[in-house]
């Protein structure tokens, strides 16, 4: 008998990918509605790593500091709303009617 033996991959059990935009759109996520509903100086760094399920580590990778986060909140969730519902509109109305 021959004995046929095939080189696999080990697959772990809840083995981590890698996804550095998914995480840092979650961050973004928990951040921007914690910051409407608590404010920025209530709203913890730990309170938003623990709502987004995150480490230390990987959140200061994205935003390393609080202030950093918050101005990308700002600059892409923000920014981006207040010119779709307010600037655009207003630019593109014939007149002031």
């Amino acid at each position: 008998m021959s004995a046929e033996i095939t080189a696999r991959p080990k697959v772990r059990p809840g083995k981590r990918t890698n996804d550095p935009e998914g995480l840092r759109k979650r961050v973004l996520d928990v951040a921007e509605a914690s910051f409407q509903a608590r404010g920025y100086h209530a709203s913890s760094l730990g309170d938003l790593m623990a709502a987004a399920g995150v480490t230390g580590g990987a959140l200061h990778h994205h935003f390393p500091t609080k202030k950093a986060l918050a101005l990308a909140v700002i600059e892409e969730r923000v920014a981006a709303a207040v010119e779709a519902t307010w600037i655009a509109p207003v630019q593109a109305a014939g007149s002031a009617r």
